[in-house]
């Protein structure tokens, strides 16, 4: 099974990918604004034919150019937003792209759907549809494709993240759980084991001790072992 980090890598992966995309998307119409307002009218056409294309411009292609630039700025900003959630594993952060990626398929669809629908009631103004349509046309349906793609492969690698993370929050509680019973255990059993210690300590220097007396001990003694450490210290005196 994969790594969190392999998930984690392969979704910046993707969000890299995504900001190409938005990028792309808002290079595309910033350029065909540009053309559509300085040159979509050639000098050599005639100015009854210039006044035509540019009504159908603005019928069915201009609303679409504005919208899609904001598109790919909003897009490269939740892109951001998204590696950050991976960075910080914030499962419920990172599906808010979703949001954005149902914006985008939604608009071109239905500007799609639009175009194809309305623009057999300008035949009558401006028959011969011209070259930049068609690539205005192509570009949208390419980067609506390109969308439906990411959006399949974020979903598939959304849902192994929030997997992959809950089991590790998951996990980390238990250790901590375990943690805090292993400390509170030990907290009671060490007083215990350091009176034994000093016991041990304690007769190991009785034995050892060349004038046969008992050391003085730091810990509380009680009368009866007193008393008897006297009694031993006067009989090996006489």
């Amino acid at each position: 099974m994969c790594s969190l980090k392999g998930v984690v890598g392969w979704g910046i992966f993707l969000a890299t990918v995504d900001i190409l995309h938005g990028l792309v998307t808002a290079a595309f119409y910033c350029y065909q604004l540009v053309v559509d307002t300085f040159y979509l009218c050639p000098r050599s056409m005639v100015v009854s034919l210039c006044h035509n294309k540019i009504y159908v411009y603005e019928q069915l292609f201009q609303r679409r150019v504005n919208i899609g630039i904001g598109e790919g700025v909003v897009g490269v900003i939740f892109s951001i937003i998204y590696i950050l959630a991976l960075v910080k594993r914030k499962p419920s952060i990172t599906w808010l792209w979703l949001m954005k990626s149902f914006a985008v398929i939604s608009i071109n669809v239905y500007y799609l759907s639009s175009w194809l629908i309305r623009r057999g009631h300008y035949n009558h103004i401006n028959k011969e549809q011209a070259e930049d349509e068609y690539i205005f046309i192509y570009t949208a349906q390419g980067l609506t494709l390109v969308q439906i793609i990411i959006l399949f492969f974020f979903c598939l690698i959304g849902a192994i993240f929030t997997y992959k993370v809950c089991e590790e929050r998951t996990a980390s509680r238990r250790n901590l759980r375990s943690r805090r019973k292993w400390d509170s255990s030990d907290a009671t059993a060490s007083p215990i084991g350091q009176y034994e210690d000093e016991e041990a300590q304690y007769l190991n220097d009785a034995l050892t001790n060349s004038e046969k007396t008992l050391p003085g001990r730091q810990s509380k003694q009680s009368l009866t072992e007193i008393s008897r450490a006297d009694t031993f210290k006067h009989s090996t005196g006489v």
